[in-house]
């Protein structure tokens, strides 16, 4: 009897050690993905910064442009919709 008591006890002694490292092990990885988590927010908020002011450019320098050139901008205009439209004309008769 006494000894599975002892074994018991060391059964129970070894079964606390492993919850103990299980749990280290658990926060420690919880710990690198909330820090790649923070890290990729970071980089994903500066991607999301440089393409707004990307975008932010591209529509000042159109609108120079075409303050600058209105007949050449109102052309330019006038040739995309024609293509657009002829590719639209070209599905269409080919379905």
């Amino acid at each position: 009897m006494d000894n599975m008591r002892k074994t018991t006890d060391t059964l129970t002694k070894d079964g606390n050690q492993m919850i103990e490292r299980v749990q280290d092990a658990a926060e420690t990885t919880w710990e690198k993905g909330r820090a790649t988590l923070k890290d990729l927010r970071g980089q994903g908020q500066e991607v999301i910064e440089r393409a707004q002011k990307s975008s932010r450019e591209a529509w000042e320098d159109a609108q120079k442009l075409l303050h600058k050139h209105p007949a050449k901008a109102a052309g330019l205009a006038l040739v995309i919709g024609a293509v657009i439209g002829g590719a639209l004309m070209a599905m269409r008769n080919n379905d």
